[in-house]
């Protein structure tokens, strides 16, 4: 009776993780900040300069535009899915970051309206291993592409 119950039981949360469909994190995004003209209302999603490609083959790229310079690349890595609500990136260059080199990054994510994404992520140390033991908050607006 209790191999029927633990037979059954396994079958009903595999069923659980297999229904999860992943989230199609691909594409381009565009960082954004809300900006209001007073301090009671959040304001509008205003986009920045700052930009993540998440490509097909599992890279992903952080790169900010600098006006009349071009732009320069801040950060790259391999990144994966490793839950219906995080994806991990392993980093392998940040320059805003360096404590994250070598690091797998896992980042919480909840979309918002589809095209947003908010992403949550823990650093337990700064460039100079002093602990800071912070989370990070980022908002990412999906760029549409013709």
């Amino acid at each position: 009776m209790i191999a029927f119950l633990l037979i059954g039981t396994s079958r009903v949360v595999g069923q659980e993780k297999s229904d999860a469909a992943p989230v199609n994190l691909k594409g381009i995004w565009q960082m954004c900040f809300y900006v209001s003209g007073t301090p009671q209302v959040p304001g509008e999603l205003k986009p920045s300069n700052s930009f993540k490609i998440l490509s097909d083959d599992g890279k992903f790229t952080n790169m900010t535009m600098i006006p009349n310079h071009g732009a320069i690349i801040i950060g790259s890595g391999t990144y994966r899915q490793t839950a219906p609500n995080a994806y991990t990136e392993h980093v392998e260059k940040n320059l805003h970051l360096p404590q994250l080199v070598g690091v797998d990054n896992i980042l919480e994510f909840e979309m918002k309206g589809g095209d947003v994404m908010v992403l949550k992520f823990f650093v337990k140390t700064d460039k100079d291993g002093n602990e800071i033991n912070s989370w990070y908050y980022e908002t990412w607006k999906r760029v549409k592409m013709p």
